[in-house]
C-alpha cells in the first residue's frame, strides 16, 4: 500500500499554509493515474450477468433486483441511509457502491468484509439476504427462483452460450452477476484529465483541495491509489452499536466498529455518507474527520486531529467533485420474456 503524506509535521503552523512542492505534486498525481480497464474474458457471461442484475425475477418476490440497491446513475450506490430488502423492511446499513469492485482481488467485499468474493455476496443476497424474503411468513426457496429463470427460453440459451457445461442454477447465476459487477469501471472523470496533463480540467479550488487531500488533511492515509481506497477496514469513530468488521472477526480489538474504506470515485453522487448514512454531505464528512470521531481503543491511529478553515473544506469538496465519472453506470437492458 502506498500512503501519500508529504509533511513531516502536518500540525505545525508552517504546515497550515504550505502547498505541495512541484516534485511532490507530480508524484501525487502519478500515484493516482488510472490503469487501463481490465479485459473482459467472457463477454457473453458479462451480458448474462447484466440481465440478471437488472431482473427482479432473480429475487424471491419477483419485485426486487440487484439494481434496486445499486443504482447506476449514483455510481452503483443509493441516496438512502438504508435500503429496503425484498421483504419490504429497512436493512441495517446503506448499500455500498460497487464501483471498481473488479479490482478487489482476494480482498473481502462489503462494509464488514463478510463476503470473500462477489459471487459469495450475490449468492448470500439471493438465497438468505436482502433478496430472499426471509423475514416474511412465506419465504421463497432458491429452487423456485432457479426454476423461474430456467422457464425462460431466452435465458436458457444465454446460459448455454456463456457457461456451456453449467446447469441453470444459483451458482451459475451468481457467477454471471459477479462477472457483470467486476466490469463496473469508474467512468473517466475531470480529475483523470488533469492527471494526464489538462490543467483546465479542474478548477483552482479543486487543485488546492488535492494538495490538502494529500497533505494537511491526511485523507490519503486511507484513500489511496486511483480508486482512492486502501481496501482496508478502519474504525473512524462513527457507530456505537454496529461492530462492522468486528462482528465477523471477533478476536481482533482493532477491528471493532471498523468498516471498509469506500472508493471516492463518484463520491459526490451518493450522499448521505458512511455505512449508516449518518453524514448528510461532504462538508459534514470533512468536519467529522476534523473532530476525530469517537475516542475509543479500536479507533484507527490514522484518525488524527486536523485543523481546516471554511475555505479549505470548500476546496476539499471541490476536489472530491472532480472524481465523478462521465458516463457513470449503465443503461437498463431489455429483459428476456
Amino acid at each position: 500500500m502506498v500512503v501519500l503524506l508529504f509533511l513531516a509535521d502536518p500540525h505545525s503552523n508552517a504546515a497550515a499554509g504550505q502547498q505541495l512542492s512541484a516534485a511532490d505534486l507530480a508524484a501525487a498525481k502519478a500515484a493516482y493515474q488510472r490503469p487501463a480497464p481490465q479485459p473482459v474474458e467472457n463477454p457473453a457471461l458479462v451480458e448474462l450477468g447484466r440481465l440478471l442484475f437488472w431482473d427482479p425475477r432473480a429475487s424471491a418476490s419477483g419485485r426486487t433486483a440487484c439494481v434496486s440497491c445499486h443504482l447506476p446513475q449514483l455510481g452503483w450506490a443509493v441516496n438512502d441511509p438504508r435500503s429496503r430488502n425484498d421483504s419490504g423492511k429497512l436493512t441495517s446499513r446503506k448499500s455500498p457502491t460497487l464501483l471498481g469492485v473488479g479490482h478487489l482481488g482476494s480482498v473481502p467485499n462489503g462494509w464488514d468484509g463478510r463476503n470473500v468474493s462477489l459471487e459469495a455476496q450475490a449468492k448470500a443476497s439471493i438465497s438468505t439476504g436482502s433478496m430472499s424474503m426471509r423475514e416474511t411468513e412465506t419465504p421463497v426457496k432458491v429452487e423456485v427462483i432457479e426454476q423461474r429463470i430456467r422457464a425462460i427460453p431466452a435465458y436458457v440459451e444465454r446460459f448455454k452460450t456463456a457457461l456451456p457445461d453449467a446447469p441453470v442454477n444459483i451458482d451459475a447465476m451468481v457467477k454471471a452477476i459477479a462477472a457483470y459487477e467486476a466490469a463496473f469501471e469508474p467512468g473517466p472523470a475531470p480529475f483523470d484529465r488533469w492527471v494526464e496533463g489538462d490543467e483546465a480540467a479542474i478548477s483552482e479550488p479543486a487543485k488546492r483541495g488535492f494538495a490538502l487531500f494529500n497533505d494537511k488533511a491526511l485523507c490519503s492515509s486511507c484513500h489511496v491509489g486511483w480508486r482512492f481506497t486502501d481496501d482496508g477496514f478502519h474504525d473512524i469513530g462513527t457507530s456505537t452499536t454496529d461492530l462492522g468488521r468486528g462482528r465477523e472477526v471477533k478476536d481482533d480489538p482493532q477491528l471493532q466498529y471498523a468498516f471498509k474504506t469506500p472508493t471516492l470515485r463518484s463520491v459526490a453522487l451518493r450522499a448521505p455518507y458512511m455505512h449508516n448514512g449518518s453524514l448528510a454531505n461532504l462538508d459534514a464528512v470533512i468536519r467529522h474527520y476534523q473532530k476525530g470521531g469517537l475516542d475509543r481503543p479500536s479507533r484507527s491511529p490514522m484518525m488524527m486531529p486536523i485543523e481546516l478553515d471554511d475555505g479549505e473544506r470548500a476546496d476539499l469538496v471541490a476536489f472530491l467533485t472532480t472524481l465523478t465519472g462521465s458516463p457513470e453506470g449503465d443503461a437498463a437492458p431489455r429483459l428476456p420474456d
